[in-house]
């Protein structure tokens, strides 16, 4: 007999490599309006960023080794951090604003718009207009 599944909670945080953590955390508060909050004396580099409206943190971890690969082509078809935006025209007339590289695919069935663009590190983020799961997914409610 299989056991039951962990009882889980809400997100609290994603972890992404940096190259530079102070660079990184200045991208995500300016950008995506994310606040540095205090982290524990670690002995690596890092960063912890909280955004107030979603309650959701972001550590940006150092890694000497890391080498950001921004030449390369957005690739929407491997890791990324997606996010929901309520106003999809205004967020990618920030991107714009904020000379962000970007690139908009629409969801193919639902047709629901993304854009898709790095962090400094060459992160991929993902900002999209999806309804709430429960109207995405009636069959799930």
């Amino acid at each position: 007999m299989t056991p039951p599944p962990v009882s889980i909670g809400a997100m609290n945080h994603i972890a992404l490599p940096t190259a530079d953590p102070e660079r990184g955390a200045k991208f995500y508060c300016d950008v995506l309006g994310f606040v540095a909050t205090p982290r524990p004396a670690f002995s690596f580099r890092g960063a912890w960023l909280l955004h107030r409206d979603v309650g959701v943190m972001l550590h940006l971890i150092h890694d000497a080794k890391f080498e950001p690969n921004l030449a390369a082509p957005i690739n929407s078809r491997t890791n990324h951090l997606a996010i929901h935006v309520d106003d999809f025209d205004a967020a990618v007339a920030q991107l714009t604003a904020h000379s962000i590289e970007h690139v908009v695919h629409v969801l193919p069935t639902y047709h629901y718009r993304q854009v898709f663009f790095r962090d400094p590190d060459g992160n991929v983020i993902e900002l999209g207009e999806w309804p709430s799961q429960a109207e995405m997914f009636p069959e799930l409610a």
